[in-house]
């Protein structure tokens, strides 16, 4: 079934070979009027469904909002990677905390995860953790790794000298992020999910970029006496909410329910 809309509505791959199946599943259940498969493409007139933030995705956001159109972005989940897809309205991530009282889908999703959200560990003894994003995503934000990792150590070592250890993610895929911070004295990073799994386990983050993490995180100046912020079974519900599976995606039209939900 064909919609009729007064504006275009296109879907960009920006040639990621693995999720090819994601874009094609948005695009039948939200009903696209065209799909580009290519490695930086070119923007076409209208509203942007956007795989990532690689190859032409931020070229791409960028024209979309310069001609007045919403840009639909999608990538990884939140939580429960592979089995879910994470999808935002003219932002990289959820970044508002958010009044939502239906819990069940998160109830759900951690269940099978075998997740729970831990009380505040207060009797923490480790280090901090400084959780680097992959490689690849500090172009996006016009910076290096390296750059980041010096910056973000002189920025603490001016406000603590407790003990610093870097977790770098891409050497660390095949351990256990939990066994690693659930005793971190905080967990710091600029917008990687391990901030989410820093409040999950009851461990204070913080968050040099704006994510998902930001609006439970402390302030930097603050690390050496983080907070304990309420709200985390709120945060964790509204994500719950923004990510979905290939066949919800293919199923429900949610460029439509985002558009709703921001009128």
């Amino acid at each position: 079934m064909k919609i009729t809309r007064d504006k275009l509505l296109n879907a960009y791959s920006c040639g990621s070979p693995i999720r090819t199946t994601v874009i094609q599943a948005i695009a039948i259940g939200s009903h696209v009027d065209n799909i580009d498969f290519s490695a930086n493409p070119q923007y076409l007139n209208g509203d942007s469904i956007i795989w990532g933030l690689i190859r032409g995705a931020k070229e791409l956001m960028y024209l979309t909002r310069q001609n007045g159109y919403d840009f639909y972005q999608i990538d990884n989940a939140y939580f429960g990677r592979d089995l879910f897809f994470r999808i935002t309205r003219n932002e990289l991530q959820c970044t508002k905390l958010k009044n939502n009282s239906d819990f069940s889908r998160l109830e759900n999703i951690f269940k099978y995860l075998n997740y729970e959200i831990k009380p505040w560990n207060t009797n923490r003894n480790g280090p901090i953790i400084l959780c680097p994003s992959s490689n690849f995503l500090y172009s996006f934000y016009d910076t290096t790794l390296e750059k980041w990792i010096s910056t973000t150590l002189e920025l603490i070592r001016k406000h603590t000298d407790r003990p610093i250890k870097i977790r770098y993610k891409d050497l660390s895929l095949t351990t256990n992020i939990d066994n690693e911070i659930f005793n971190a004295w905080c967990v710091v990073t600029h917008v990687s999910s391990a901030g989410l799994d820093a409040l999950r386990l009851g461990v204070p983050v913080v968050t040099t970029g704006i994510c998902a993490a930001s609006p439970l995180g402390t302030p930097i100046n603050n690390i050496d006496n983080p907070e304990f912020k309420d709200g985390r079974y709120e945060l964790f519900s509204n994500l719950a909410w923004s990510q979905y599976t290939l066949d919800e995606f293919s199923k429900y039209n949610l460029i439509q329910k985002l558009q709703n939900e921001n009128v």
